[in-house]
């Protein structure tokens, strides 16, 4: 599978050297989000409504970077097909991020209730419901693909059909792919805490390096998705 992986991060790096702007989105949207906190222009009477309208932001942000970069990697960086989005694939957009919202709370929530009923161990049993949730939704990921990117004949039936023989390998190519970025995200977190207490300009960066990460995850779990799309559909998109 190292073949796999090493095409997933080349596409990538390929799509963010290609489309920096749009890929830098999410980018953005963190810094705003900070930009407002940092510069006291979010009273504590409008904090709730800050977290919605910052959520709303993040999700269209990772949305559109979805879309663009799975677009871009099957129609082989061809602009004038990349930018044709007609309201077949926001529909798909809207679907797509209803699904993946609803399946992680719910797998999310169920985390939780095992907890409660061991009467401990969130951090293991959140995680491991999460792990399922991505295990669970692998037929979806070639959907969404066909979704964003105009493949009308490739329906949710087929796309369960054509993964169900490698359904285990589909779920370690995203999940290997995406678990390096989550555990240097940690170590960030974690090194940025403790920096924060020390104080310095160390901890800026460690935040800058944490938000530079957020959308290098994102495309790169639309990267893994798209690798999964290319088994199911195999010359369905232009090569790398």
């Amino acid at each position: 599978m190292g073949g796999e992986y090493g095409a997933i991060y080349r596409r990538v790096t390929a799509f963010i050297a290609a489309m920096p702007l749009i890929a830098a989105l999410p980018l953005a949207v963190q810094l705003l989000q900070r930009g407002l906190i940092a510069a006291d222009l979010v009273l504590m009477s409008q904090a709730e409504a800050f977290r919605i309208s910052m959520a709303v932001l993040n999700t269209l942000a990772m949305l559109i970077v979805s879309t663009f970069a799975m677009r871009w990697w099957r129609f082989g960086g061809d602009r004038a097909r990349v930018w044709r989005i007609g309201p077949r694939v926001v529909l798909g957009a809207v679907a797509m991020i209803v699904i993946q919202l609803v399946d992680q709370y719910l797998f999310t929530r169920a985390g939780h209730l095992a907890a409660d009923l061991a009467g401990g161990g969130r951090g293991l049993f959140v995680p491991i419901a999460l792990v399922m949730w991505l295990f669970v939704s692998v037929p979806l990921y070639p959907w969404y693909v066909a979704l964003l990117s105009d493949d009308g004949s490739l329906g949710f039936r087929q796309a369960v059909a054509a993964v169900r023989p490698f359904w285990l390998r589909g779920f370690l190519l995203v999940f290997g792919a995406i678990l390096p970025l989550i555990l240097l995200g940690s170590v960030l977190r974690v090194a940025m805490i403790t920096r924060f207490a020390a104080g310095g300009p160390v901890a800026w960066l460690l935040q800058i390096g944490q938000m530079l990460l957020v959308p290098v995850l994102i495309v790169t779990t639309a990267s893994a998705y798209f690798a999964i799309y290319r088994r199911v559909r195999p010359g369905n998109f232009s090569p790398d």
